[in-house]
């Protein structure tokens, strides 16, 4: 889903949209914090470490971070300026924080950041999702960690009402059009076997936890390359990968039907709604007449 920079939509305002959902939303930070720390590797320490918590929203998990703020650099990145702004106010000192552009770069210091997190953000990223891949490798040091979350098996019937088939998803967008109707954006399917083929050549995939809040939570250790986009991209000697681009553009084909039908449904409320009007009815033989004389004007065959 290429789009310019001056037809890019407006960020989602994450801060009014923890408040609409509330209770619910702010309920998941002190698990999320868990599930961060529940997959570092054994003996892994915050003292004097870096690192970032890379879409972190109101600070809904980096808040629960505060103790290991008192031993380490903390960092808070998002693209949401309401929500850097409540982290700054609330979290900062001992946090730091930094509003971040859609696209890469940050803006920090290259192979500075002992651990990266990206919680529910590349379950939105399309044409972006791999340089920021490529971006919060270069911000790792060498060996350095990232856990970055992604949606797959658990989400497949919800989105697209089809089972689940792994064959035929590799990283297949849906809901393109997710920042008009208010959401977050599109939404991501993954699949381990594309993680583990695309992902895999920036980072060394040390575990693949399942199922923490429906979506699966990779822990990967940096590999000492250097990538291109392309290099990501580019895809594997294996047919799923054709399988997974030919059913995403079915899937995309479907979307689009819906939304014309939708259009379509609403169009013929609204006509429906203003010819009930008074005003329709009243002009009614005004617009026969019309009719009629432009019938009368047309040349005979």
């Amino acid at each position: 889903m290429a789009v310019g920079d001056e037809e890019r939509p407006a960020p989602v305002q994450y801060a009014s949209w923890a408040e609409t959902f509330g209770e619910s939303y702010w309920r998941l930070g002190p698990e999320t914090k868990d599930a961060v720390v529940e997959l570092l590797p054994d003996g892994w320490t915050f003292e004097g470490r870096r690192v970032l918590d890379f879409g972190c929203g109101p600070g809904r998990t980096l808040r629960h971070f505060l103790p290991e703020a008192e031993r380490a650099e903390v960092w808070g990145a998002d693209v949401s300026e309401p929500s850097i702004e409540l982290v700054k106010r609330e979290l900062c000192p001992p946090m730091r924080a930094l509003r971040c552009e859609v696209d890469p770069p940050l803006g920090l210091e290259y192979e500075s950041f002992d651990l990266i997190w990206a919680i529910s953000v590349f379950t939105h990223l399309t044409d972006n999702s791999i340089p920021w891949l490529l971006e919060l490798h270069r911000l790792l040091k060498p060996g350095g960690l990232l856990i970055a979350t992604y949606m797959g098996r658990w989400h497949s019937e919800m989105l697209t009402g089809e089972p689940w088939d792994e064959s035929k998803v590799g990283m297949n967008v849906l809901r393109h059009n997710g920042w008009e109707l208010g959401g977050p954006g599109p939404m991501v399917l993954m699949s381990d076997w594309w993680v583990r083929a695309h992902w895999g050549r920036a980072f060394e995939i040390l575990e693949i936890a399942p199922r923490i809040h429906s979506m699966s939570w990779p822990l990967m250790r940096k590999r000492d390359v250097k990538l291109t986009i392309e290099d990501l991209e580019r895809p594997e000697d294996d047919p799923r990968e054709y399988e997974a681009v030919r059913h995403n553009l079915h899937q995309t084909q479907r979307e689009l039907r819906r939304q014309q039908r939708k259009s379509d449904a609403e169009l013929r409320a609204v006509r429906e709604e203003y010819e009930r009007a008074r005003s329709w009815r009243l002009t009614k033989p005004i617009r026969a007449a019309v009719r009629a004389r432009r019938t009368r004007r047309r040349p005979s065959s």
